[in-house]
């Protein structure tokens, strides 16, 4: 991969090779990132802080141990996307590259994964990721969605349902409020079926392929990402009895 071209477009030195490493090494702990990425163990977690509220990486707590672990390539578009009259060729580059970050990941595929992401960038960085990897037979089920959050929020959840419905994905969404502006904005969106359970959860559900997002939007905003068969199977039933007790 061509380190300086990530180094133009916004992330330091140190940055790449703690990315890279997470990246070919997946899910992973401090020690071992040191010892591949030849980081001072004083710099790893200020790097790995950063590379989090970037929206880059995201970590997990197993028995009181964190595990690290990188977002999709696809993330780093964003950066890209932000000087695009400037960048527009390293654009271009970048988007050569791809692949070759692509299957760095692609030879460890997980059937078993929990990832915390947190802020708004983490937000955006694992909705995307998880939209990246749904084709067009699959589904999308939402529950516990509502209006009454920063409009950022909402605006990028608009962002994200115009792609989603430009790659012919459909969803079915489960209310907990009706009749507000965001309401609407659903019950007129093609590939889209609404329907509401009033005052349902303060947390929405969103089950995406082989993925289930749990978003909580407190005084920190958060998104646990699950990748689990029979706890994907058990949001599906669980949405499924909703969906039939939910109203038009």
């Amino acid at each position: 991969m061509n380190e300086q071209l990530l180094e133009e477009i916004g992330l330091t030195k140190g940055e790449i090779k703690v990315y890279l490493t997470l990246l070919k090494l997946g899910e992973t702990t401090t020690g071992k990132i040191i010892e591949d990425a030849q980081i001072s163990s004083g710099k790893i977690y200020e790097i790995l802080e950063k590379l989090i509220k970037k929206g880059l990486a995201s970590y997990t707590i197993k028995e009181k141990t964190k595990y690290f672990s990188a977002a999709s390539p696809n993330r780093i578009l964003d950066f890209i996307h932000k000087r695009e009259d400037d960048l527009k060729d390293k654009e271009e580059e970048f988007l050569k590259e791809m692949p070759r970050l692509l299957a760095l990941g692609a030879s460890r595929k997980v059937q078993n994964e929990i990832r915390l992401f947190e802020g708004f960038n983490g937000f955006q960085t694992i909705i995307f990721e998880a939209l990246s990897e749904l084709i067009p037979k699959d589904e999308v089920l939402a529950m516990g969605i509502f209006s009454e959050k920063s409009e950022k929020f909402n605006i990028l959840w608009k962002r994200w349902h115009k792609e989603r419905i430009k790659r012919k994905i459909r969803c079915k969404v489960i209310f907990s409020e009706r009749n507000t502006e965001y309401f609407k904005h659903f019950k007129r969106m093609r590939c889209t079926e609404v329907r509401t359970i009033e005052g349902l959860t303060p947390a929405a559900v969103d089950i995406m392929g082989r993925r289930a997002l749990i978003f909580t939007h407190g005084e920190i905003t958060s998104c646990l990402s699950i990748i689990h068969p029979e706890i994907i199977q058990s949001f599906k039933t669980f949405f499924e009895t909703l969906w039939k007790q939910a109203k038009p």
